[in-house]
């Protein structure tokens, strides 16, 4: 068990840390937790990631729409998801047939079979497309090749935060993306395992050596201080100051911030329902977060026995029947469920549900039966945040190789993306992280 410190008006404010390890195909080996990303980095403070968040101010429009990214970390294929291909060879289509949705006429594959009584609620874009076929999430996390700088920062700068709930987190394993350009106060805060491995869930909390009266003390000594400032120096810049630290205590000490984090909070019923693995336990807290007041809530798809996720080669890596009895029956099950979860409590036209990775597989199946890297056509589910659902977007081609018609590229996802969250994509600010593109319409309606 780790610990980061947060040195807040003297005193240390420290957050529990579990830690885990995950692989690729790159071989790439990665040892994250539960982090404040950046908090306290270069002596930066929860005050100063406050007094950073009250410039931002919210998008322009009415709508005010939260996020969950669900990040299928790998890529996974669009034949054996949302885009069967049951009319061609079965070195195209795979050892997997299609089945018929709740919309007429739109089909998936048969390893979805709860998720196709759903997709009156869904938008499938099957056009998507770049050229990058290396695993990474940058193109499809920013919009851009090269930008590090996520939607859940360029979310958080323009809209702000809503009461104490950190507006961006992140579930998994390190992406690789995060504050870019915007800086530390715009990292997520990161959680490992939402689980705590089955023992104790990750909150925030008081280190063991600041007890909560001691923490009291200081801050009514604090308190004292900024006092005598104000009256000897009477401004609104002290004002202000004084309004970003007490957030930033209000934050730590926040009952609501804790019983966010706490999946135990949940009855077993409901928890059931997500799935007894690391997939659905994430996206059941997401929904605990979005509904406590986060804006972005990204979940990373990690949980594997030997390789990450959907990078579905064969050989030594998980090959197609990993996609039967792991992959798509978690999808299935977690993603339904969070599904009916939101429309229950009547939150689903508030929340924005994205479910993709960084690129698709190849139409063609390889030697071992499996399938590779390929950017160049796959598909992403979005649902939910004012979508008329029951829709496809564009097309692929018969042999699901290229987009047949309405291509849409990374920016142009992240444009439409900005743009259901409530963002004015015209706003000067949103320059840097959209440059020329727009809105692909037929997704935004």
């Amino acid at each position: 068990m780790l610990r980061v410190t947060i040195f807040q008006g003297g005193g240390q404010l420290m957050f529990t840390i579990g830690k885990t390890a995950v692989r690729n195909c790159s071989g790439l080996t990665r040892r994250d937790m539960l982090t404040v990303g950046g908090l306290g980095i270069a002596g930066l403070t929860l005050a100063d990631w406050f007094r950073t968040k009250a410039a931002a101010s919210p998008g322009a429009g009415s709508r005010d729409v939260s996020v969950i990214f669900l990040w299928l970390d790998g890529g996974p294929s669009h034949f054996e998801t949302f885009d069967p291909k049951p009319d061609t060879p079965d070195t195209i289509r795979g050892p997997y047939g299609p089945i018929q949705t709740n919309v007429p006429g739109m089909q998936i594959c048969e390893l979805l079979p709860r998720l196709s009584r759903h997709m009156d609620k869904c938008v499938l874009v099957r056009s998507m497309s770049h050229n990058i076929d290396a695993h990474s999430p940058i193109p499809m996390l920013t919009g851009f090749p090269g930008e590090t700088t996520s939607y859940g920062a360029v979310i958080s700068r323009i809209q702000g935060y809503r009461g104490n709930m950190p507006p961006y987190v992140h579930i998994g394993s390190r992406l690789g993306v995060g504050g870019g350009r915007l800086g530390a106060p715009f990292f997520p805060v990161e959680i490992a395992d939402p689980t705590g491995n089955r023992a104790a869930l990750p909150q925030f909390q008081l280190s063991a050596d600041m007890q909560a009266d001691r923490f009291s003390q200081r801050r009514e000594l604090l308190t004292a201080v900024d006092r005598f400032r104000q009256t000897a120096h009477a401004n609104e810049a002290i004002e202000r100051m004084d309004q970003n630290y007490q957030r930033a205590v209000d934050m730590l000490t926040s009952t609501q911030v804790r019983d966010a984090f706490d999946l135990a909070r949940e009855n077993e019923a409901l928890r059931d329902r997500y799935g007894a693995n690391l997939f659905g336990q994430s996206c059941l807290l997401a929904r605990r977060l979005v509904q406590a007041g986060s804006r972005f809530v990204q979940i990373k798809w990690y949980d594997g026995p030997a390789w990450d996720a959907w990078d579905v080669h064969g050989a030594d890596l998980g090959g197609m029947v990993r996609m039967e009895q792991h992959l798509c029956p978690r999808l299935d099950q977690g993603l339904t469920a969070l599904l009916t979860d939101l429309q229950e409590r009547r939150m689903l036209q508030n929340t924005l549900i994205v479910a993709g990775g960084e690129f698709g597989r190849t139409p063609r199946v390889n030697r071992f039966g499996a399938r590779d890297h390929f950017p160049y056509c796959f598909t992403y589910l979005l649902a939910g945040g004012g979508l008329e659902g029951g829709r496809i977007v564009g097309a692929s081609d018969a042999t699901g190789s290229r987009p047949a018609h309405t291509p849409v590229g990374p920016a142009q996802f992240a444009a439409s993306l900005y743009r259901l969250v409530g963002i004015d994509t015209t706003d000067a600010r949103m320059r840097p992280f959209l440059r020329e593109a727009l809105p692909v319409q037929e997704i935004v309606g």
